[in-house]
C-alpha cells in the first residue's frame, strides 16, 4: 500500500484538535498535531472557516505538506452542542458548510454514532448521527491495538467511558443523554468545570462555608494551584479574563467564597483547592462504579481484572487516581499503545487511525 496522508479533526465547543499522519502498510511514519482553543460561543460564522485555514497553516503547510497531498480528511464533530447554535441540527449544518469552503467534499469522512464513517452527503443528510461521535472513533482506533478493554478519555470539559470488546464499542449509549444517563459520559472535566458544579460547599477556617454561584473561578484555577496541568496546558479562557499566573488563579478561588488575597491565606486556599479536588475524585469514583455495576451484569467479560485504558488532558490526575481509589491495576497509556505523540489530542489522532484502519 502507498503512503497514505489523513488529517484528522476533532471539531469540539472549546478545542479544535487536529493531526496529520502520514501512513504506511498499517504503521505511522510520521504524525504532527495541533490545538486551538476555539470557543464557538464567542464566535461568529465567518470565523469557522478562518479557524480551520489556521489549521492548514500550522500543521499541514508548516510540515511541508500541501492540502492537495491529503487524501483523506477524517472527522469527528462535538461542537454542535455548543449554545451558539440554536439547536444541534444547525450546528452540525453550519460546521459542515465551512469544512466545505476549505476542504475537498469528496475527501471529508465524519465518524457516526454507529461506529461507522460517512461521507459528506449522507453527513449532511443525517446530521444527528454524527453529532458528538467521538468516542466511537477512539474506541475503534483503540481496539485495533487492544481487543477487549474499557476506555476512559478525559479532556477539558467532559470525561468518556468506552468499553471496547472483540475490538469494537460495546456502549450502551449512541447519544449524549443516553451516555449521560448510562454513566458513560460524566460532564467534569481537567479545565473548564465550574466550582458549584463540583460542590455547594467548601472549608473555612474549621467550618463549611457555602460558596458563591458567580462564576468567579474554574476548576483549572484548582488544578493549577495543585501543580495537575501547567501553564500551557492552562487551554481555556479564565473566568475573569485575566492572566493563568499563579496568583491570578489564587484571586480567582479566592472569590469563590466571596474573600481575596488581601483576606484569605494562599495556605487557606490550597486547603480549599485539596477539597475541591477530592470532591471532584469523589463525582468520578461515584460514576465509575455505577458504570461498572452495570457492563459487568451485561457483559461478564468484565468481571475478571477489567483492563482500563487512559488518555486525555485529565487522564493521569483525574483517572488514574480514581482507578487506584477503586482497587485496579491493569491501567495503561492509551499513547504508549497506540504509538501517538500527544495525550492532549489523542481524539484527532484516533479518528485519523480509525478511519486508516476502516479503508
Amino acid at each position: 500500500m502507498t503512503n497514505q496522508f489523513i488529517l484528522g479533526l476533532d471539531i469540539g465547543g472549546a478545542n479544535t484538535k487536529a493531526a496529520l499522519i502520514e501512513f504506511s502498510n498499517l504503521k505511522i511514519i510520521h504524525s504532527f498535531s495541533y490545538i486551538e482553543y476555539f470557543p464557538f460561543w464567542e464566535k461568529t460564522l465567518n470565523h469557522i472557516p478562518k479557524m480551520l485555514k489556521r489549521i492548514v497553516e500550522n500543521l499541514i503547510i508548516k510540515n511541508k505538506v500541501t492540502l492537495k497531498e491529503v487524501d483523506f480528511i477524517s472527522i469527528a464533530i462535538t461542537a454542535e452542542l455548543s449554545d451558539a447554535f440554536p439547536t444541534k441540527r444547525e450546528g452540525i449544518s453550519t460546521i459542515l458548510d465551512a469544512l466545505e469552503q476549505v476542504f475537498d467534499a469528496e475527501k471529508m469522512f465524519f465518524i457516526n454514532n454507529n461506529s461507522k464513517f460517512t461521507n459528506f452527503s449522507q453527513a449532511k443528510e443525517e446530521s444527528t448521527s454524527i453529532a458528538a461521535a467521538n468516542w466511537a472513533s477512539t474506541s475503534l482506533f483503540l481496539g485495533k491495538f487492544v481487543p477487549k478493554c474499557i476506555l476512559i478519555d478525559a479532556g477539558s470539559t467532559t470525561i468518556d467511558i468506552i468499553p471496547i470488546l472483540n475490538s469494537v464499542p460495546v456502549a450502551k449509549g449512541k447519544n449524549d443523554v443516553e451516555r449521560l444517563i448510562n454513566h458513560e459520559l460524566i460532564y467534569t472535566g481537567g479545565l473548564r468545570a465550574t466550582i458549584p458544579s463540583i460542590t455547594h460547599f467548601v472549608p473555612y477556617k474549621g467550618k463549611m462555608a457555602r460558596i458563591s454561584f458567580e462564576k468567579f473561578a474554574l476548576v483549572s484555577d484548582v488544578h493549577r494551584i495543585l501543580n495537575h496541568i501547567s501553564d500551557e496546558e492552562y487551554l481555556n479562557d479564565t473566568a475573569d479574563s485575566r492572566s493563568k499566573s499563579l496568583e491570578n488563579c489564587y484571586a480567582r478561588l479566592a472569590r469563590v467564597i466571596c474573600m481575596d488575597l488581601e483576606t484569605i491565606s494562599k495556605t487557606e486556599l490550597d486547603t480549599i483547592a485539596k477539597y475541591i479536588y477530592d470532591e471532584q475524585l469523589e463525582i468520578i469514583i461515584t460514576e465509575i462504579q455505577e458504570f461498572m455495576k452495570d457492563l459487568t451484569l451485561r457483559k461478564p467479560e468484565f468481571n475478571n481484572e477489567p483492563k482500563f485504558v487512559i488518555t486525555g488532558l485529565s487522564a493521569g490526575f483525574l483517572i488514574k487516581k480514581v482507578l487506584q481509589k477503586l482497587g485496579y491495576r491493569n491501567i495503561l497509556s492509551y499513547e504508549e499503545i497506540t504509538n501517538i505523540p500527544d495525550h492532549i489530542s489523542s481524539s484527532a489522532f484516533a479518528v485519523a487511525g480509525a478511519f486508516y484502519f476502516q479503508l
